[in-house]
This record gives structure tokens, sequence and C-alpha cells, in this order.
């Protein structure tokens, strides 16, 4: 029996120190936050701090503090980062073809996600249902979370028929079934592709626990009332 092989992430490739090369502003910045997401991704987020983010980038802390005047505006701009480039491999997967219905839709998501932890590393995705002793932390992360599932309330509510509310519910609990799944890829449990399908039957179950919203029906016409007999010689009365 062939036994099915399980792959944790490929790690980013790692960030090298740009020798004689005299980069832009924007460039740098970007810099920055590669380096910043990559120890991140390696030793957790207590270790992105600004003074080793300098040093792994070779680069000067006061460097450092030009881009970001602080700790938690370098994590979230590693975060906005993780969340732009998940959102631009999303969309350039809907181009080849919108999905079908929101199971299809999962499965083009987490792919996406998949992928963009391949590019990022997992440290931004982990630290966006972050849980830890950090509260600010754990909001900032949540926060930007919320706002890559906000679209996801729409398509939730036009098959179920849910009011605002009720989607915003079964969207997290979408959210959370999938990250059970990457969480146990990311750990080298599962494969990717079973991280995949598995995610996707594990959305369609959940809404299959729910009334589909029933087709609307075309309005009728109302066909005008049948008139009587006429009678030979008779007008229609005058008042």
């Amino acid at each position: 029996m062939a036994s099915t092989r399980t792959t944790s992430p490929r790690r980013p490739r790692p960030v090298r120190r740009p020798v004689g090369v005299r980069l832009t502003s924007g460039a740098r910045r970007q810099h920055l936050i590669h380096v910043a997401a990559d120890l991140m991704t390696r030793h957790g987020v207590d270790a992105v701090l600004l003074g080793d983010v300098a040093t792994a980038g070779g680069v000067s802390r006061q460097l450092v503090y030009k881009f970001f005047p602080s700790r938690q505006a370098l994590i979230r701009a590693v975060l906005e980062d993780f969340a732009d480039a998940l959102t631009q491999e999303f969309g350039r997967r809907l181009m080849h073809g919108l999905p079908a219905n929101l199971e299809e839709a999962t499965h083009v998501f987490v792919e996406a996600v998949c992928e963009t932890i391949e590019a990022k590393g997992a440290g931004p995705w982990h630290l966006m249902d972050s849980k830890g002793p950090d509260p600010d932390l754990g909001r900032l992360g949540q926060g930007i979370m919320q706002k890559l599932i906000v679209p996801w309330h729409g398509r939730i509510s036009r098959v179920t028929g849910m009011d605002e509310r009720d989607a915003t519910i079964v969207a997290r609990m979408l959210v959370a079934a999938g990250r059970a799944v990457l969480d146990l890829w990311c750990a080298g449990e599962v494969s990717r592709e079973e991280a995949v399908r598995f995610a996707a039957r594990g959305v369609s179950a959940l809404l299959e626990a729910f009334p589909t919203a029933p087709a609307t029906a075309a309005p009728r016409r109302l066909r005008p009332a049948a008139r009587g007999p006429r009678r030979r010689g008779s007008r229609p009365s005058r008042d």
C-alpha cells in the first residue's frame, strides 16, 4: 500500500544581505519586512525586535526606526504585506475561472494561502489568529484577518439566505476549520493536496447544516378579468 507523502511548507529563501547594492527607499523597506517575516517564521513573533531585524538585515537600528517607529508598526507591516500577497494570489487564481460554488471558492482560497505561506513564511499566517500573551498583537492580527474574510460574508449570505450577522458567524467557523487543516500542513502531518481537499470538504459539510436560499421565482403576470359575452345591439352603459 503506497504511503501518502506529507510535507510541510517549503521555507522561504534565506534573506540575503544586499552587499554593494544601493536600494531605493521602497526596496529597503520591503527588505526589512522580509527579514522580520523570516525571523517570525523561524523563531516566533518574540524574535521580531527592531535590533535583531537590523542585525539580520545588515543595517543600523536607526535605519529600521526610519521606516518603522515601533515594533508594532513593523509587525503590522509584515501582516499587511502577507495579506496583500494573499489577496493578489487569490485574485490571480480567479482569473482562470470563477468558482461555481463556495466549495470551489474555498479550494482556490486555500491554495492561495498555501502559496503565500510558502512565499512569505508561516509566521505571519499564525499571528493572524494569535491568542498569545500580547493582546495588542492579537487584536492586530485578528483585525487584518477579518478584512480578508469580509468579502465572504456576501457569498455565504447569497448561498444560504442568511442575514449579515449569521453569515459573519459562519464565515468565522469556516476560517477556523480551514486554519485547523492548514496548521496540520504547516506541522508536516498532512500534504498540501490533503489540506486543500479536507478544507473544501469541511466547508461543504458545514454549509449543508444550513438551509439553502430558495430560488427567487419570477413574478406572475395577472391576466385581465374575463368579460362576459356581449349581446348584440347592446351598448356599454354610461354613468
